[in-house]
Order: structure tokens, then sequence, then C-alpha cells
């Protein structure tokens, strides 16, 4: 299967990956589950389908750079709070910084990891005013790097 730049495979290549381990699975169950996420993780655009953030694989964002909201949010453990706090936040594994638009989203995400996540706070519009570009995919904000200085804890999640 092939993945373009911006990350989206052909919808009938991703069927025949499926099909071996769901017997049933057709074209449109895939739409179904696309249109029924609640976190947007998927689009289909035309005959082809992408993941819209979490890529782990290197892929150009589909859209143009965004101005953020003047906070954005992001969950993690108490021992990666420190790290973060005095080396700034970068991607890890991923191709991207995930920020989200309000606490509770960050707060689930934080939840997969720990079982008490500490929500930062992220001066996003600041960050963007001094050259940090942003990018919107589904409900996520995204970005290659946001230095220190623009992070703080959340006092409601200490």
């Amino acid at each position: 299967m092939s993945i373009d730049k911006n990350g989206y495979a052909e919808v009938d290549s991703v069927i025949n990956i499926l099909k071996p381990r769901f017997k049933n699975f057709k074209k449109e169950d895939l739409f179904e589950l696309v249109k029924d996420d609640p976190k947007g993780r998927f689009e289909i655009s035309g005959s082809r389908i992408r993941a819209t953030y979490g890529h782990s694989i290197n892929v150009v964002p589909r859209s143009e750079s965004v101005e953020p909201p003047e906070i954005l949010y992001h969950g993690t453990s108490k021992e990666s709070a420190g790290k973060i706090i005095e080396e700034g936040l970068s991607p890890m594994d991923r191709q991207f910084v995930h920020l989200s638009v309000n606490e509770q989203d960050a707060y689930a995400v934080g939840s997969r990891h720990t079982e008490e996540p500490v929500i930062l706070r992220i001066m996003a519009r600041k960050a963007a005013s001094e050259g940090i570009v942003f990018y919107k995919e589904g409900k996520l904000f995204l970005t290659k790097y946001i230095p220190k200085g623009y992070i703080s804890v959340s006092e409601k999640h200490k």
C-alpha cells in the first residue's frame, strides 16, 4: 500500500489489508467508522483515507498553518511534565506535538498514559506571534515544538 506525502492511502487498499482479519468488512463499514468517530481521527477525501493526526510516518500537514486559540492544552504524566517544563514540548516518536482545545480533552489524552495526568497550558497565540507554526487537524492543533517559555501547569490539574 502506498501513502502519499499528506498521509493518504487508497480506501480500496486499506479494505484489502483489513479483509483477511475482518472477513465481512466492507467499504461502507469504513465510511461509517470514519463518520461516527467522535475524535475525528480519520478523513476520507474521494477514494482516499488518512489519519488526521497521530502520524508516526513523515507526512506534510494537509492544511495551511493557522492562528491558534490563545491557550491550548497538553495532558501528560507527572514525570514527563517536569521534563517538559524544563526542556520544552517535543513530538517524541510522532511528527508533531498534539494539543487540545480544552482541559477535558487533554485530561482524556493524559489518562491513557497515567492515572493522574498533569495538564499543561500552552500560550499558543503568543508562541504563534513569535514564529511557532500551528496546524489544525480534526479537533487537534499540531506543531513541531513548543519552547519551555510558553508552557505552564494548569492550576486545575496540579
